[in-house]
């Protein structure tokens, strides 16, 4: 499934991630993540698992990452991200019925 996330209106795409350390976000290849969406709408707070690439300099990617670690504490720089596609987390055997 692609996704073409950044054309939602004039609106910057914001997402947030849960980690452990900040080694969970490999930069210069696609990554698995679960990311919370930020940005204003009926999708706000919305789950996605995606395959992204992500950044520790802001200007590399469109969208915006806020890195948060394992009790909500808020990483004091933000990471851009580009969501490849979104993934799948139900084996596909289990899909068939």
């Amino acid at each position: 499934m692609d996704l073409n996330l950044n054309k939602r209106g004039a609106n910057m795409i914001k997402y947030d991630v849960y980690v452990e350390s900040l080694a969970d976000l490999p930069e210069g290849k696609e990554v698995k993540l679960s990311v919370r969406d930020l940005t204003p709408g009926i999708h706000k707070y919305c789950y996605k698992h995606v395959m992204a690439m992500v950044s520790a300099n802001q200007e590399t990617y469109p969208e915006k990452l806020q890195v948060r670690f394992g009790r909500g504490q808020l990483h004091n720089q933000p990471y851009s991200v580009q969501v490849v596609k979104e993934v799948d987390i139900i084996p596909e055997r289990w899909m068939k019925i």
